[in-house]
């Protein structure tokens, strides 16, 4: 129970800084975006962090596509091969989500880091 409340509230605290970085994006600042967003990433990494429940999946996925989309913008390198696990999240809420149209992008990111770790 104990862990399961601290990554709640880890949860909620990516999901605010997640906000933070839709907010830097929104005034112009790209790369003060990428790197607030870059902290919710790492704070979904925590261990008690159930990475897949419905509410730390949720900020696990747009916090992820966020990242892609500015680091393509900002040619700075994409999110992790850990936080790609998103697809997971992202395909599973089906073919009518917000977020389906980057599984194709996102399978072909997972595909990339896969054979560069090989």
């Amino acid at each position: 129970m104990k862990r399961a409340t601290r990554g709640f509230f880890l949860a909620m605290r990516a999901s605010s800084r997640f906000g933070r970085a839709v907010k830097l994006r929104d005034a112009g600042k790209d790369e003060d975006a990428l790197k607030v967003a870059g902290e919710a990433l790492a704070i979904l990494s925590h261990p008690h962090v159930a990475r897949f429940s419905a509410g730390a999946g949720s900020v696990l996925s747009v916090a992820t596509v966020f990242v892609e989309e500015l680091a393509h913008q900002t040619g700075a390198p994409g999110a992790s091969y850990s936080d790609l696990a998103a697809l997971r999240f992202i395909r599973a809420a089906g073919p009518n989500a917000d977020l389906a149209r980057w599984v194709p992008y996102l399978e072909q990111r997972v595909a990339q880091e896969s054979k560069g770790a090989a």
